[in-house]
């Protein structure tokens, strides 16, 4: 089963040079995420608590047992995806608990501007 939507969307993609990551991460305007995808479950699950704990700990300066205890927490984990041959978890924190922050020097609010700007004018 799966939810569909019809909506009018701005896509903006911007490469991050230098910025290896191992698994997909994101930034909304309230949460730092990161996603596993595996099987069993509990794999896809380990995959994604271990990179958000990665990049809170690269982000905030945090040593990495400092932001494992932090991410323990206050993390949510959404199951996302249960039906393909891979399970997907998503790992999530609220950026408003974590230590001073800015992810990949300010992208996702740059981007956000762009956008809005984008749609001014239509």
């Amino acid at each position: 089963m799966a939810v569909e939507a019809a909506m009018d969307t701005v896509v903006i993609v911007d490469l991050v040079k230098g910025a290896a990551t191992p698994w997909p991460r994101l930034e909304s305007d309230d949460h730092l995420m990161s996603t596993g995808s595996a099987r069993p479950l509990e794999d896809a699950f380990r995959i994604a608590q271990h990179d958000l704990v990665t990049w809170v700990s690269e982000e905030c300066g945090l040593a990495p047992l400092d932001a494992y205890q932090l991410v323990t927490q206050i993390a949510e984990s959404p199951v996302a995806n249960v039906c393909d041959p891979n399970y997907t978890v998503v790992a999530k924190v609220r950026k408003s608990l974590l230590p001073p922050h800015d992810p990949y020097a300010g992208i996702h609010d740059r981007l956000r501007a762009a956008g809005a700007a984008y749609l001014a004018q239509r």
